[in-house]
Parts: structure tokens; sequence; C-alpha cells
């Protein structure tokens, strides 16, 4: 349940209403016929009139000036009627604070001396007779007023900041969100595209070597590209789907791959004409599905630049669940004439960017017999390796 302060800052309109009250409640219980004491007589004119001074209250917060000057207006009507505020007059302080809690000084100077010049005027007209005490006590709770209202103002002022400041960082945090997302995105597309059109180009390229001699092995080969076609739209649009506005309905899409699927990556690797060996060491591990998908494909990369580079190669893929981190080697024997893969490719750039997101890190370079070797270590989370 709300406290009450916590239920009078949610309701502004409210606090003002009940701050009006009570000023209009003292200001007519305190007032008094000049040269008169509290609980005097008083004409029923004089109590309207000291109401009145408080009424402005209610809409201090909209209109501070106005608020301010119409208060001391008929405050200076009252007093040169000859009437007393025994109790004080609190209308008019809270009335300047506002203004000094609202506005920088250059704005608040002028309402506030006009508001010393009509309480003046007041006690000329009414002839009161401690003029001089009235005016100093006016100047001496002027003071407080306005030191209290300009601290009110910095305050605010140092909420404000902190508000925008705030706003700009949740912005910069989205806008940095957004970049990585896009970035993930791009790794994404190139690792699927790169990947499935490089199984296509084999087997096409085995198809119409074999097209006359071994039907059969063509048909082989036509059919794998039609699996990898579909498997490479179906990834496509999956990442598409990602990129487009959310749509009012619901809709499927195909988990991300993970270490479940190295067996299938595997396979239609092979029957591209690549000779892959796999090895797991170690008892596998449940792991998140962000490493599972960083593993995987940094392995589709690496397999895919061995077909790129190395077709007649032998690879050999090795999974090791260690006891602090997952790692993944893939070793190619290589072959006589062909280059080493550029490691200022995009494809080796992707690999680095992925182990970093993800707290590891990888190692590539020629391997033995003129082959090239890339190692991922990927650190469990905490939770991991406690298990």
């Amino acid at each position: 349940m709300p406290s009450l302060a916590q239920l009078l800052r949610a309701r502004p309109l409210l606090t003002d209403c009940l701050i009006t009250a009570a000023s209009a409640t003292l200001l007519a219980l305190g007032a008094a016929p000049r040269g008169g004491a509290f609980g005097d007589p008083v004409e029923a004119g004089a109590v309207v009139l000291a109401v009145l001074i408080a009424l402005p209250l209610i809409v201090r917060r909209r209109h501070p000036i106005a608020v301010l000057l119409t208060s001391v207006s008929i405050m200076t009507v009252y007093t040169a009627l000859g009437y007393r505020a025994t109790l004080g007059e609190p209308s008019a302080f809270i009335a300047a604070y506002t203004v000094w809690a609202r506005y920088p000084p250059a704005k608040a100077v002028a309402p506030t001396i006009l508001w010393v010049l009509l309480f003046e005027l007041g006690l000329v007209l009414g002839e009161v007779p401690t003029f001089v005490v009235d005016t100093t006590r006016l100047l001496a709770q002027c003071a407080g007023t306005i030191i209290v209202g300009r601290l009110g103002y910095l305050r605010a002022n140092k909420l404000v900041e902190r508000a925008v400041r705030a706003e700009r960082e949740i912005r910069l945090e989205a806008e940095q969100a957004v970049v990585e997302e896009r970035i993930r995105i791009a790794h994404e597309l190139h690792d699927v595209v790169s990947h499935h059109i490089s199984v296509i180009a084999v087997q096409a390229n085995l198809a119409r070597y074999v097209f006359e001699s071994s039907p059969d092995t063509a048909r082989t080969a036509l059919d794998t590209i039609t699996g990898t076609t579909t498997e490479a739209l179906d990834e496509l649009r999956r990442l598409l789907g990602v990129l487009r506005p959310p749509r009012r309905e619901t809709r499927e899409y195909r988990p991300q791959p993970g270490l479940a699927d190295l067996p299938a990556l595997v396979t239609r690797v092979r029957e591209a004409g690549l000779v892959v060996k796999t090895r797991i060491v170690g008892e596998p591990r449940r792991l998140p599905p962000g490493q599972q998908l960083c593993t995987y494909r940094i392995a589709q990369e690496a397999l895919t630049n061995v077909l790129k580079h190395a077709e007649k190669a032998i690879v050999e893929l090795v999974l090791e669940y260690g006891d602090e981190a997952l790692v993944l080697s893939v070793r190619n024997s290589g072959s006589e004439g062909t280059p080493p893969p550029d490691p200022a490719g995009q494809g080796l750039i992707g690999m680095r960017e992925r182990a970093r997101m993800y707290g590891g890190s990888i190692e590539m370079g020629p391997a033995g017999s003129g082959g090239f070797a890339i190692e991922l270590t990927l650190p469990y989370l905490p939770q991991e390796r406690a298990r």
C-alpha cells in the first residue's frame, strides 16, 4: 500500500488543493482589524478576501509567476484596507518558492522584486504602524524562500539531467544491440550461403562429370543438390524472418543448429565428395544454445573452406569435452597446389568474432603435409563447469 507521501507525489493537484486549503484556513483564522490581535472580531468581507489570497495556489504549478503576482496583489488590497494576517502570509511565500524552484534567477528576480514592492505599497496605504518590523521580517523570509526555491531548482535540474543521461544510455545500448544483432545475422547469412553453395557447386560439377558414364552417381549428386538447396532456403527464410517487422500472427521458425546437427553436417559434406573423419573425446555435455551455434558455425565454415580450397584433402574433425572448455579441432591434410585460406577472408574473420562473442579463442594456421588447422577453445559457463 503506498504511503501518504507517495500518494501526494502521484497526485500533484490533490497536493495543491490541500496546500490551498491550509493557507486559506490560516489566513481566514488570522484575519484581524488594524491594530487588532488574533481572535478579534472582523468583517465577513475580510475573511472572504483572506481566502481569495490563497485561492490562486491551486494552479501554482501551471502559472507560478501569475499566481505569485495575483496572490500578492490581493494581499496588497487586504493590507491597504486595514486588515492584518496575524497567523502569517503563507500563500505569497509558497508562490514565491514555486517561482524560484521552477525558473532560473534571471526570470525569477523580477516577479520577486515586484512582490516586495507590492507588499511595501500595502503597508504604506494601510498605514501599518510596524512598517520597519514588517519590512525586515519580509526581507528575511524572502531571502529564505529564495534559497530554498533555488535548491529545489538545482535538484530538479539534476534529476532531469540524470533522466536524460539514462535515456541516452538506454538508446545507445539499444543501438549497440541492433548493431551486434546485424553482425550476427550477417555471419549467419555468410555461413549458410557459403556452405550450401559450396556443396551445390561440388555436386553440380560431379554430376556433370559423370552424367553419361555413371548415371546413378549423377542422380545421387542431384539428390544432394536438391536437399542442400531446400535446407539453404529454409535457413534463409528463418534469418530473413528475423529481419522482418513482427506480425500479429505467430509463426514457427526452425531452431538454430547445434552440436546435435554436426553429424548431419558431416554427412552432407561427405556426400559432396570430401573425406571426413570424426572423433569425440570426453563425456558430452549439454551446452547453452549460443555456444552450440558458435561451435556448429565454425565447424561448418572450416569444412566449407576445405571444400573450396582442398576438396581432395582428408579432414579430421575432433570434438573434445575438457574439464574447463570445449575444444573443436578441424584439420585437413591438404593437397598439392592448394593455396591456404586467406586469414583476412570474411569466413575466418567471422570465426574469430564468433569465438570472442562467447569468451572463446580460435587458432588457425598451416598444419603438417601442407594442410590447414583450425582449433576453437570455448570455455564453459560457471554452471557448466560444476557438472
